[in-house]
């Protein structure tokens, strides 16, 4: 995502500047969201990774949780549903929400992870901030959006990988940052690449005492044994890199040949040890591998997420990240085709030895949609071998437990009401995960009819003459204004 608030930012800073009639012309239209009540669901089956299913039975939801066998006073009830199949809902463990500059894309966002039964998201660092008003309207009843866990600016050294990370440079400042981040509300603090080990050091221990995990890249200037992150992405840590080459970015892809079976034995005796997590994000390298064949088309056309997005995307992804965005590069593809084997290789070794995988997208990097891109990493982590049940509490229970939110993910009394109503059982295929007939989302119940009316109206919108005219126009600015750069 490097220079990505920058890059939005001085393109589109050109909205601020036509006043604010047009501003407001360009947020989309509100969207009515469900009434928080109490329900009575009659006749459902229950079903959740590592239990027997449960049929014929009686589900009650009170003041937003999974109520006893003791009926509420005043209850909803929706025979519609009976005769389906109720799950946890899905938890994304990497969530990148836009800038506010995107105008009105937060609402977008928020409103496909439901769609897509992504009913909790860690939000792994916020480009300008916003996601602390974005969870704020969710939990107000604004809009409709998934339960937020948000952990603020992106912690990173001199010479920052992205220019909106926060900069800290020694123990003061780290300490600093912390606390600005646990003022707002922060539910973790994310570390990055260019931290120096006094910097870090000072991150952990602010953190501790706030009762904050430290998660994120596993920074340059520490080996996997010194980070101290209890969750690692996107194999940071696990690959050996050289500081001295690798710059700001995460690492190089030629680097991934140093995972082999002697490195992966010790990061799962690291990763074990220490209690690390892993969410490497397959999902995206194989929609890299994808591009670089050609595929943008079928990936715009096929993505139920990507379908949705305002059309000024690619642009964006194209003049910021480079090739292969724009068109098909043969070489590019081979070496995303191998960075993805190698991760594949990783995450499921690591995970047969113990060690806690997550699942989370990355969404916001190129062609990563919310919500449809939880669904292809479920796959993918399936593809690499784990078992597909085990893929299901990876995304549901385990998540929760990660998370410390008590009963998040299981359908046990006392956890929260996020659930989703199937037509297929998805202990027989992970798949129906993907086709919810209905989520209840904090005691919000939205039907598969309220998604497809909402999103209709959001396409019109999103794809109208205004809100292309000048948000294309914008990206314009910025493909004349920056050289492409690839990341890692």
């Amino acid at each position: 995502m490097r220079r990505l608030a920058f890059a939005l930012a001085a393109g589109i800073a050109a909205v601020a500047l036509l006043g604010f009639g047009l501003g407001a012309a360009l947020q989309p239209p509100q969207l009515p969201v469900p009434e928080r009540r109490d329900w009575v669901f009659r006749d459902v089956t229950l079903v959740e990774p590592g239990r027997p299913a449960r049929p014929g039975r009686t589900l009650r939801i009170a003041d937003g949780r999974i109520a006893t066998d003791a009926e509420p006073a005043v209850a909803a009830e929706a025979p519609d549903l009976a005769g389906l199949f109720v799950t946890p809902g899905l938890v994304d463990m990497h969530v990148h929400y836009p800038p506010a500059v995107a105008v009105g894309n937060a609402e977008l966002w928020s409103l496909l992870l439901l769609a897509h039964g992504v009913t909790s998201v860690r939000e792994t660092g916020s480009i300008d901030g916003s996601v602390f008003a974005v969870r704020r309207a969710i939990r107000a009843g604004a809009f409709p959006g998934p339960r937020l866990f948000a952990c603020g600016a992106m912690l990173d050294g001199e010479r920052p990988s992205f220019p909106s990370n926060r900069v800290v440079r020694t123990a003061a400042e780290a300490r600093a940052a912390v606390e600005e981040q646990v003022t707002r509300g922060a539910d973790c603090i994310k570390a990055y690449n260019m931290l120096a080990p006094e910097a870090l050091a000072a991150i952990r221990l602010a953190a501790s005492r706030a009762g904050l995990p430290v998660i994120g890249h596993a920074p340059h200037s520490v080996s996997l044994e010194e980070a101290g992150l209890v969750d690692l992405q996107h194999g940071t840590g696990a690959v050996l890199i050289d500081p001295e080459t690798v710059g700001r970015t995460d690492f190089h892809f030629e680097d991934w040949d140093t995972v082999d079976a002697v490195r992966i034995a010790h990061v799962a005796r690291v990763s074990r040890a220490q209690g690390i997590a892993h969410t490497p994000t397959l999902v995206n390298g194989r929609l890299r591998a994808l591009l670089a064949n050609g595929g943008r088309d079928e990936a715009l056309q096929n993505d139920t997420g990507l379908r949705h997005l305002p059309r000024f995307w690619p642009g964006v992804w194209a003049t910021l990240w480079g090739r292969p965005y724009t068109t098909g590069d043969a070489e590019s593809e081979a070496v995303f085709r191998s960075f993805r084997a190698h991760q594949a290789e990783l995450t499921v070794r690591l995970h047969d030895a113990g060690v806690r995988i997550h699942a989370g997208t990355d969404t916001l990097m190129p062609f990563v949609a919310p919500g449809s891109s939880l669904h292809g990493e479920l796959a993918d982590l399936a593809e690499a071998g784990i078992g597909p049940e085990a893929v299901w509490r990876i995304a549901t229970r385990e998540a929760g437990e990660s998370l410390g939110a008590p009963g998040l993910g299981t359908l046990v009394v006392g956890a929260p009401a996020d659930l989703l109503f199937l037509r297929s059982d998805p202990r027989g295929d992970l798949a129906a995960l993907a086709g919810a007939e209905a989520v209840l989302a904090d005691g919000r119940l939205y039907r598969r009819a309220d998604f497809d009316a909402a999103l209709a109206r959001f396409d019109a919108h999103f794809n109208g003459w205004l809100y292309e005219t000048v948000m294309g126009g914008a990206v314009r600015l910025l493909q004349g204004s920056f050289a492409p750069e690839d990341n890692a």
